[in-house]
């Protein structure tokens, strides 16, 4: 795969960036999984470490969640997990997110 260790690079960021949001918003792995009405424990554990996205989906729930507005949650994801969608949408990506070649 040509880009498949850049696009796991965007992938772990965006993890990153929701372990934070749930760290800001003081609630575990668990309290989310059961908040988001996610698959498992499991399921939220690799969304966290870059292993899979954010399914638009679960978008709302996420941001819910996360204290985000659902916008804002959604144009973050779409800068980890589909960068392409969110510069057709929005422009360049943010200057703290390194573009798939």
């Amino acid at each position: 795969m040509k880009n498949g260790g850049k696009v796991h690079q965007l992938w772990r960021a965006g993890g990153e960036r929701i372990q934070r949001l749930r760290t800001d918003s003081e609630i575990t792995q668990l309290e989310l999984a059961e908040q988001i009405y996610a698959p498992s424990i499991a399921w939220v554990a690799q969304i966290e470490a870059g292993e899979r996205p954010v399914t638009s989906t679960y978008y709302k729930r996420f941001a819910r969640s996360l204290n985000q507005s659902t916008a804002q949650f959604a144009r973050g994801c779409l800068a980890h997990y589909d960068p392409k969608a969110y510069e057709a949408l929005f422009g360049d990506l943010p200057a703290n997110i390194n573009k798939v070649a």
